[in-house]
């Protein structure tokens, strides 16, 4: 789970419009600039990848990108997330299968919900407690 502010996302991507294009993909800032409100529609996605980075355990990891991670709209209307690169990889190491997301928009803020449903282990490979390390499989004691 997430929270941003909007008015803080809307300032770093005006002050720094080159962080832009390091956050959110072609898809995610056109869908947010036919918005009416784009800087809510920018922190909801914002938040999402902090939230589905949370989900993973993990944080930002080396050879990590913001772009790994990019929420779409199904033809519902309801966000989903694509996973690309190094998340995809630590993603589905830990056994993903689904990514259940959701957001929402309300008195200048933005929150996203992020849960990642993984396959069951059975009791002889559970995982240990680790800590990802984005060094190929290795996994270090947290």
């Amino acid at each position: 789970m997430d929270l941003a502010e909007v008015s803080r996302v809307e300032e770093l991507m005006t002050s720094q419009p080159e962080l832009q294009e390091r956050v959110f993909t072609a898809r995610e800032l056109a869908y947010c600039y036919r918005r009416k409100r784009a800087g809510e529609h920018l922190a909801g996605r914002w938040a999402a990848k902090e939230a589905v980075l949370k989900s993973l355990g993990t944080g930002m990891g080396p050879r990590m990108e913001w772009t790994d991670i990019e929420v779409v709209n199904d033809r519902a209307g309801r966000p989903r997330v694509r996973l690309s690169g190094e998340v995809e990889v630590v993603a589905r190491s830990l056994g993903m299968y689904s990514l259940e997301l959701t957001l929402s928009h309300s008195a200048g803020l933005a929150v996203a919900h992020a849960v990642m449903v993984c396959h069951p282990s059975t009791p002889h490979d559970a995982p240990d407690r680790t800590t990802y390390t984005g060094e190929g499989d290795e996994r270090h004691e947290a």
